[in-house]
């Protein structure tokens, strides 16, 4: 098995302890607070709350598998792992800027609901602080479950309260 594979296996088996989970989400909740900053003066974040039914709930469900497992798993597991290894100076970057660059591809491609936000330059700069966040927590906690959480309250945050299409 790869060593990248074997990584991201143990940094899905790896639970932070208490101090670590502390220190991710001192890290995490002032560069959201960047973010969603960002999102307002820029206007792809507008207050919009949804309302409160079973398809909020599944839809609140599935987001944690997609995107937040599945990319957290991807990027901050397997890319990050392999390219660590390939150069450890630079990997985080590298997976962070596959991250970044992954958004407008799938707003080509797939053309989900949301394509509009995915094109829009300054999304691309929250993207990245977003990175570059997860990909530091990633590696200091040594375990993928911070950052699957953050990303995942990131975008139930964004779809619930912030006007992202369900």
């Amino acid at each position: 098995m790869p060593i990248a594979l074997q990584q991201t296996i143990a940094a899905l088996k790896n639970w932070p302890e208490r101090k670590q989970w502390i220190a991710a989400l001192r890290l995490a909740i002032p560069s959201l607070l960047i973010i969603a900053g960002l999102g307002f003066l820029s206007g792809w974040l507008v207050w919009a709350p949804a309302e409160f039914n079973a398809e909020l709930l599944l839809a609140a469900a599935l987001l944690f598998f997609v995107p937040a497992l599945l990319e957290e798993v991807i990027f901050r597991g397997v890319l990050l792992s392999w390219l660590t290894q390939v150069t450890a100076r630079w990997g985080a970057w590298l997976s962070t800027l596959l991250f970044v660059a992954w958004h407008p591809l799938q707003a080509l491609t797939i053309g989900p609901p949301w394509t509009t936000m995915f094109l829009h330059p300054a999304f691309w700069a929250a993207t990245l602080i977003l990175g570059i966040i997860l990909a530091h927590i990633r590696i200091v906690s040594r375990s993928l479950w911070p950052v699957i959480l953050i990303h995942w309250l990131t975008v139930l945050i964004w779809k619930v309260l912030l006007g992202g299409s369900l």
